[in-house]
């Protein structure tokens, strides 16, 4: 029975990718990093500067290395908004200090932006499909709940924006070891 919902399972993955070449990128690129990594989920609250525009994201962050993050995220900015947009992507944090709970850290990102508002741009080159480029630090505080705030800027539209937000660290199993009663 298992071994049936498991070839399904895997037909269905299978299919998936072939009608959605995306998903066979995501998984080339993240498969090998999901499996080797801690992973950590979170939201985060979002203000961009410039146009003063807020939204909500969501993110997994993925360690393949003590001081590597690999953070796949996803952000929409509101239709109230002046810039009703949202945006998938990755980003690479790396750490930079870390003091007890502390942790602070910069930021690589990009992403495919779609910018629905973009008609009531100034802008030259408005358009609705876009790349995304940022580039920012961050800090952090905390252990299985951590707080973080970030300052982003990104390259392609001279814009900033902060990152108000928190991460989640399941406990996967006891951390405790058993003691077997045949040894004591």
């Amino acid at each position: 029975m298992i071994g049936a919902v498991f070839f399904y399972g895997v037909i269905d993955f299978f299919i998936f990718v072939l009608v959605n070449w995306r998903g066979l990128l995501v998984v080339i690129v993240f498969w090998p990093t999901m499996a080797l990594s801690q992973v950590e989920w979170g939201a985060t609250g979002m203000y961009n500067l410039q146009s003063e525009s807020s939204g909500l994201g969501m993110r997994c962050v993925f360690r393949p290395h003590k001081k590597i993050q690999i953070v796949p995220q996803a952000s929409y900015f509101f239709a109230f908004n002046k810039v009703h947009e949202w945006t998938l992507g990755a980003a690479v944090n790396a750490q930079l200090l870390s003091k007890g709970r502390w942790s602070s850290y910069s930021i690589i990102h990009g992403g495919f932006n779609q910018w629905m508002s973009y008609q009531n741009s100034k802008l030259k080159n408005a358009r609705l499909n876009n790349w995304n480029a940022e580039i920012g630090a961050g800090v952090s505080r905390g252990k299985s709940v951590k707080l973080f705030l970030e300052w982003r800027y990104n390259i392609k539209f001279q814009e900033a924006h902060l990152q108000l937000g928190f991460l989640f660290s399941p406990k996967l199993g006891s951390t405790k070891k058993e003691k077997c009663a045949a040894y004591n």
